[in-house]
């Protein structure tokens, strides 16, 4: 039966190793937070996110087209001036059980062609068929008057 001799452990090396680790560690995950945090993953969760050059994007312009559209159905029996998109102001998402969109919106009136603001909010469901994109309203802007 073979004896084994426990190891001997240098207690003063040990001890002093355990600050320089806890400082690397803390280092690390200090530059680690930070870069997750440039990169957009230190957001609230459910909260609003600009979207970049908004009035560039294919899928905003798209639906702030949409907004104008379904806002011009609506007023047709008010008898209100119909509106023309002129262009996308600025744009932002909060993801809810679908994405919601703030866009603000500039049109013009089809009478006058004098150039309105708004905000359209539009909530967009990919998964159902029927109600894909929905305007939640449609209100004139406070914010670009």
């Amino acid at each position: 039966m073979a004896s084994y001799s426990t190891p001997t452990v240098n207690r003063r090396t040990s001890r002093s190793s355990i600050p320089f680790f806890s400082l690397l560690l803390a280092t690390s995950l200090l530059v680690t937070g930070a870069k997750c945090y440039e990169i957009g993953w230190g957001r609230k969760v459910g909260g609003w996110a600009e979207i970049p050059n908004a009035g560039t994007n294919a899928e905003v312009r798209e639906l702030a087209r949409y907004s104008v559209e379904v806002y011009n159905r609506e007023i047709r029996a008010t008898g209100e001036s119909s509106i023309d998109f002129v262009r996308v102001l600025s744009a932002r998402r909060q993801v809810v059980s679908g994405i919601k969109y703030q866009i603000g919106v500039a049109a013009s009136e089809v009478d006058t062609g004098e150039v309105r603001f708004f905000d359209a909010v539009i909530v967009v469901r990919p998964w159902l068929r029927k109600l894909e994109r929905q305007l939640l309203s449609f209100t004139p802007s406070a914010f670009w008057s």
